[in-house]
C-alpha cells in the first residue's frame, strides 16, 4: 500500500504539469522561511534601501520563469530549489 502524498507533494506534481497556480502556493508555504533568510543575509548597510519582500517579489519572478529547470528535474527537494533562486537574488 503506498502513502498519501503531502500537501505539498500534491501541489509540486501540479507544478511539474504545468500549473501556474501551484507555484504561487508554493512560495507561499515557503515564504515566511525565506524571508528570514534574506534577513540574516541582507548586509545592514542595505537595510535602508533594500526590503526583504522586495527581494522575495524579484525572486518570484524568477522563479517563474525558472520553473521549468525544477520540474525538468525527477527529485529534489523544491524549497532547496527555491532557496537557490531566491540566494541568486
Amino acid at each position: 500500500m503506498t502513502e498519501p502524498k503531502s500537501e505539498s507533494g500534491v501541489w509540486i506534481d501540479r507544478l511539474k504539469s504545468g500549473d501556474e497556480e501551484a507555484l504561487a502556493v508554493l512560495f507561499s508555504q515557503h515564504r515566511e522561511r525565506l524571508r528570514r533568510m534574506v534577513q540574516f543575509r541582507l548586509d545592514r548597510r542595505l537595510y535602508g534601501r533594500i526590503d526583504p519582500d522586495d527581494v522575495l517579489q524579484e525572486a518570484y519572478l524568477d522563479a517563474a520563469t525558472r520553473a521549468k529547470h525544477f520540474t525538468d528535474e525527477t527529485s529534489g527537494s523544491f524549497f532547496i530549489w527555491l532557496r537557490m533562486v531566491v540566494t541568486r537574488r
